[in-house]
């Protein structure tokens, strides 16, 4: 069985309430199963950390952080490039782990690794060009700087979809780079990726204290917002992150990056190469399950070529696999403790596997019996559910239906699975006027060979992500990552991670031997 442990102040194994030191399976606190979502089977045991213990981490934080925020920039960047090479080093392991407690298949956990690469490189890079600017004042004796200070103990709540990527990685190097510390509470439903991450920077090296981790469930995370860090990065629902501004609202110095749900949307013209847009369509909607924040929910397509699109895109989503992304799994101890996977043997017929726990999948059926009990919404794809009451299968549900008011609200709700709408359209106003009557505004594919067309879309679409011929899941690094409206609050992660977790400050110098004041003050 894989040992869960949190990481405090450079220790491993250790739940401290600043008085006794408690080993964390003992009986002073519970623990969780991490469970395999394709077998039902427990990984591994791991700690719910208490207040206390929480409280602990971020002072061993805020610690560190006096330390850490004087080292150079060069020099906290460098450790970027130790942790790139030992990603490298790993990358079969770290994506195995993500299949086995994800149910990712095999293709997505390598790419999310890659991610992760791509983001501790660019953080290496960001730390060796130019930091701040130099600007002109208004007075000529006077020389202006804007710089970026770094805010201080970062909290991190992330998502279990992707696990390795998003705290540790697109959330957790910037911040680091830029002089912060971090406090990382990794999802219950996928803990092992990001401890293996976290083991990742200690083998780099980096100092005590500047990343702890505590695992636990929902009242952790609580916890760890609600403790005295100045910034939170968060990565779930619109719900959630809905409480975590609440709770930030509520401190003077407390801000927030919050990457929400989304009903986001290919949106397919006629003048289109259709195979590109079944393609772009398909992938946008069932990786993973469906179970990304920038899955397409809706497919929005010209009414000409409505019918075509419909015919083709439910015979591509029929041919789709779903089930265990490795042939043959350990055995039943579920994972050794020393990361060597040899057993696991990837199964490359598999496009999607399980559906990440109970709760998830409730959801996903009531979403789709709301559909089966419209009359105005006509099912083109049954779903068919499998599982042995501990795993949890669903093939995709397609239907159709014009954009309407539904209380029934499957239009317009982020379902996060395999569940599609495909929703007919006459003119590009139709489109717009469709792909904006949600709350959320994350991602959306225009599927089009007209720039015109595509460039009104860019600018009348509510979304903070906008891919031009391609679907709505082509996430970069070095771009930002985030939505508008209930998607997101202006905060994105990934690249952008870099200016969430600093302060922006004037600095200016005056080479005169008098005072002059700007705007003619006197």
């Amino acid at each position: 069985m894989f040992e869960g442990k949190n990481y405090i102040n450079g220790n491993w194994d250790k739940q401290i309430d600043g008085v006794t030191t408690r080993n964390p399976f003992g009986s002073n606190f519970k623990t969780y199963s991490n469970v395999n979502p394709a077998t039902g089977k427990s990984l591994g045991e791991f700690p719910i950390t208490d207040s206390s213990t929480v409280q602990y981490a971020v002072e061993a934080a805020r610690q560190a952080f006096e330390q850490w925020k004087r080292v150079s920039r060069f020099t906290r960047s460098d450790y970027m490039n130790k942790v790139a090479q030992i990603i490298e080093r790993r990358k079969e392991d770290l994506a195995k782990v993500i299949s086995l407690e994800t149910g990712k298949n095999y293709n997505e956990s390598v790419a999310e690794v890659n991610e992760a690469l791509h983001m501790a490189q660019f953080a290496f890079g960001s730390g060796r060009y130019s930091h701040g600017e130099a600007v002109s004042s208004e007075i000529a004796d006077k020389d202006a700087y804007m710089l970026r200070k770094p805010k201080g103990v970062i909290a991190i709540v992330t998502p279990f979809n992707f696990p390795l990527a998003i705290g540790m990685f697109w959330n957790a190097a910037p911040a680091l780079v830029e002089g912060n510390t971090v406090v990382i509470k990794p999802s219950e439903d996928a803990p092992m990726s990001t401890q293996a991450a976290v083991q990742i920077y200690e083998d780099a090296g980096i100092p005590r204290g500047v990343i702890n981790l505590v695992h636990g469930n929902g009242d952790t995370g609580d916890c760890l917002v609600r403790e005295d860090v100045d910034h939170v990065c968060f990565t779930g629902s619109a719900e959630v992150g809905k409480l975590i501004r609440q709770a930030a609202a509520e401190s003077w110095h407390k801000t927030t990056s919050c990457e929400l749900g989304s009903k986001s949307a290919c949106i397919v013209f006629d003048d289109v190469e259709m195979d590109l847009a079944i393609e772009a369509a398909v992938a946008s909607a069932f990786k993973l399950s469906g179970q990304r924040c920038v899955s397409s929910g809706r497919m929005i397509v010209q009414r000409s070529v409505y019918d075509e699109f419909c015919k083709r895109f439910v015979e591509e989503a029929s041919k789709l696999k779903t089930g265990n992304p490795f042939k043959s799994t350990l055995g039943t101890s579920g994972c050794p403790d020393a990361m060597v996977w040899e057993e696991l043997v990837p199964n490359e017929d598999i496009y999607y596997g399980p559906i990440i726990n109970e709760q998830g999948f409730s959801k996903i059926r009531k979403f789709n019996s709301l559909v089966a009990s419209d009359p105005k919404a006509e099912i083109l794809l049954s779903p068919v559910y499998s599982g042995e009451g501990k795993c949890f299968y669903s093939t995709p549900m397609v239907y159709k239906s014009e954009w309407r008011d539904c209380d029934l609200g499957y239009l317009r709700s982020e379902v996060f699975g395999p569940h599609v709408g495909i929703i007919p359209f006459d003119t590009i106003e139709d489109a717009i006027r469709i792909y904006n009557d949600t709350e959320y505004g994350l991602a959306v594919g225009v599927l089009t060979n007209d720039f015109r067309k595509a460039r009104i879309m860019r600018d009348e679409c509510d979304a903070g992500m906008i891919y031009w011929n391609g679907g709505s899941i082509a996430a970069e690094s070095h771009l930002a990552f985030g939505g508008v409206k209930k998607s997101g609050n202006g905060f994105p992660s990934a690249a952008r991670t870099f200016r969430a977790v600093t302060h922006e400050i004037s600095w200016t110098v005056n080479h005169a031997d008098s005072l002059t004041f700007p705007q003619g003050m006197k």
